[in-house]
């Protein structure tokens, strides 16, 4: 794939937010308030020859409430559990919605856990699980899950969702069906059928050097853009140094844009007490739409953990562009989206 060289920084981003995330009971076990305030202030260049200005913006990246809880349904061996959980926007007006993201209700026991609400898919969970760089400026969905010219597609909660989950040993297995993902309709009957499934598995250990996760998922209609389907597959090792990671994707699609492969790396790198490095490398092949529509996204950064609760980091980032492609920047959790032109 050739790449397009440019001479200067095409997105870049200074971040150095507070992260903070608690857990307050209410009412004993049936009702936990939790949070996670991670803003970031941020500089960036869209190479973008309409708009030569560089921008800096306040991005809230994920800043949450949640309020969670937990039921034992008399001598069934049954619990009942709930989540209620909504985006908080710091640099901007917010939103009215309290399910803006994972709400549902539902029950655990001996067969694992099944809920019904809003979900991340499994195929979200494994991408997430992989990449180091959260909901920053750095992060993973503006190539990953991502699609030349129409953004962060594939890393959705699932709408209209039953989920089922289970560990065995330490490996969890995940199933989720949307009933109707594209659904908009109030008060109405769910029939357009715009499905979505997402299967998926994640060994995560906390001792132990080796962890690997592997998702599958297909969208009877992904964007209004007919069927489409893909796979996620990832690894890593973990040691005294850090951890070092590997990830490929691979996308079918009815449309020729959204059929296309994606391949990282990733590294995390203790060089102090609570200090590490970070580096995360993402190449977007060519699609069948054509050639010369593929991009490279490259992020580094270095954190500094205070204690188990607050951080601050700073973090530069680069998507670069094909010459017939248009990803974007930063996409997905960060909040503010960055955006640039074909071979930009």
């Amino acid at each position: 794939m050739k790449k397009k060289i440019l001479a200067a920084a095409i997105t870049a981003a200074l971040v150095m937010p507070l992260t903070a995330s608690a857990d307050k009971k209410v009412v004993g076990d049936a009702m936990v308030v939790y949070g996670k305030i991670h803003v970031s202030v941020d500089a960036s260049d869209t190479d973008n020859p309409a708009n030569e200005a560089q921008d800096y913006s306040v991005s809230s990246n994920s800043s949450r409430l949640g309020f969670k809880g937990k039921h034992k349904m008399g001598d069934s061996g049954l619990t009942g559990i709930y989540k209620i959980e909504t985006e908080i926007k710091f640099g901007s007006g917010g939103t009215s919605e309290w399910t803006t993201r994972n709400t549902y209700v539902g029950v655990k026991g001996g067969f694992g856990q099944v809920i019904a609400g809003r979900h991340d898919t499994p195929f979200k969970t494994v991408g997430s699980k992989w990449g180091v760089f959260g909901d920053s400026v750095g992060e993973r969905r503006s190539i990953l899950g991502a699609f030349n010219g129409r953004g962060n597609k594939m890393n959705a909660r699932g709408e209209q969702a039953l989920m089922w989950s289970k560990k065995f040993g330490g490996v969890k297995a995940m199933v989720l069906y949307s009933a109707d993902q594209s659904d908009a309709d109030t008060g109405g009957v769910d029939d357009k059928g715009d499905t979505l499934k997402s299967v998926g598995v994640l060994y995560m250990p906390k001792k132990g050097p080796f962890y690997f996760g592997a998702s599958y998922e297909d969208w009877d209609d992904l964007d209004g853009r007919g069927e489409t389907d893909g796979f996620r597959v990832m690894g890593g090792y973990k040691a005294g140094f850090g951890q070092i990671g590997l990830i490929y994707e691979d996308v079918d699609s009815a449309t020729a844009a959204f059929t296309r492969s994606v391949y990282g790396v990733n590294g995390k790198f203790k060089i102090g007490k609570g200090l590490d490095l970070r580096a995360q490398v993402l190449v977007a092949d060519d699609s069948d739409a054509g050639p010369e529509t593929g991009a490279v996204k490259t992020s580094l950064g270095i954190f500094k953990k205070f204690d188990k609760q607050t951080q601050v980091y700073a973090v530069y980032a680069q998507t670069d562009n094909d010459t017939n492609a248009n990803f974007q920047g930063a996409d997905g959790g960060h909040g503010d989206e960055i955006k640039t032109v074909a071979g930009g």
